[in-house]
């Protein structure tokens, strides 16, 4: 991947290129670390390969970087050694990921470089171009973080009882994927119950689930630095309304029509529209309120995008991993959403997620 960078170098006319994304860093050194205070910095050349870290850092660093030339400056005074590296391999033209850096830090590059060297902001870091497209390895990591995923809700299934509150079943859920041997959740796990289900990114609660009702459950683990995504909807005996019956079948035949219409090739807001029309043909679509999905791979949400508001150049390639995830939230009543992980292929689309879709389990 350090070769595609600086073949990428040359055609942008740049001397180096600065990384500081934390996964973009850990994606290129093969250092998984996502400590974003001063944790470190990677310098591409076409001559060098330098990784800029602290005293903190400096073992683990050493040890999983392999190939790249670790440089602890003082602690955290990352700028000056910059400024140094640059004039000494004569650098003018350094290229910075610019939605990466605050301006605070740009204006220290800036002030220690001088007329040295020239910072050239890159608004797309090349680093995240490469991400979209998944190598072979880390396909296996998303999938066992996704069977991990699908193991923990198995469990959850079993376990679960009206009664339990959202925080129990948020706990259950982390305590279960560390067993099973994951790093940890990816994100904080979504529990929401009965009127809770109307907030899409809803906080667990100490609310107690009902028989009934609808239950939101949002989680995915992380396994080696990989994030996997699940969502599944439930209800804890027969749902209180047919109206929940109706609705999630709606919602289970969008996630389904957008999964067989996806493949290589096709647009971001061609895919989220494979989900959306379902919905809106059932006029439900000013309750879906949310894009279609996303990519997932060192972080939970990452390129490419299934949404509307997708750029126009936007494209699925083969190779990337992304979730698949619509879903409705009325409020004053309830929501409810349905989720899958899977990879685009030349032809198709490989859903990686196994847990069943059924909305009732018997209690």
């Amino acid at each position: 991947m350090v070769q595609k960078v600086r073949l990428w170098l040359t055609e942008q006319g740049l001397d180096a290129f600065m990384v500081t994304q934390p996964q973009n860093r850990s994606y290129l050194s093969g250092w998984l670390n996502d400590d974003t205070e001063g944790a470190g910095i990677l310098l591409v050349s076409q001559e060098r390969q330098i990784l800029l870290t602290n005293p903190l850092y400096q073992e683990i660093a050493g040890r999983e970087a392999v190939g790249w030339e670790i440089v602890v400056p003082p602690p955290r005074e990352y700028a000056v050694k910059l400024a140094e590296i640059a004039r000494e391999a004569h650098w003018t033209k350094l290229g910075f990921e610019s939605t990466a850096l605050t301006y605070a830090e740009y204006a220290q590059f800036k002030e220690a470089l001088g007329d040295a060297a020239e910072l050239v902001p890159c608004e797309k870091s090349y680093v995240e171009v490469l991400r979209l497209v998944k190598q072979p390895h880390e396909i296996d990591l998303l999938r066992r973080a996704v069977a991990i995923t699908d193991q923990t809700f198995t469990h959850l299934c079993a376990w679960i009882q009206p009664g339990m509150t959202e925080k129990e079943i948020q706990w259950e859920v982390t305590r279960t994927m560390l067993e099973l041997g994951a790093d940890s959740p990816a994100f904080e796990t979504i529990v929401a119950s009965g009127p809770n289900g109307s907030m899409p990114h809803a906080h667990a609660t100490q609310r107690r689930v009902q028989r009934g009702e609808l239950i939101t459950i949002d989680m995915g683990a992380r396994y080696k630095g990989y994030c996997a995504d699940m969502t599944r909807t439930i209800c804890l005996g027969e749902p209180a309304e047919i109206r929940m019956v109706e609705l999630y079948e709606t919602v289970l035949l969008a996630m389904k029509t957008c999964e067989a219409g996806l493949h290589d090739g096709i647009s971001g807001q061609a895919a989220d529209a494979l989900a959306r029309d379902v919905l809106i043909a059932h006029d439900l679509g000013e309750y879906y309120i949310h894009s279609t999905g996303h990519g997932i791979g060192l972080q939970i949400h990452e390129g490419p995008v299934l949404s509307e508001r997708a750029p126009d150049d936007m494209i699925l390639p083969a190779g990337s991993v992304v979730t698949v995830e619509p879903g409705i939230y009325i409020p004053g009543w309830s929501g409810l959403r349905i989720e899958d992980s899977g990879v685009v292929t030349e032809d198709g689309f490989e859903v990686l997620t196994q847990s069943p879709t059924q909305l009732v389990i018997q209690r």
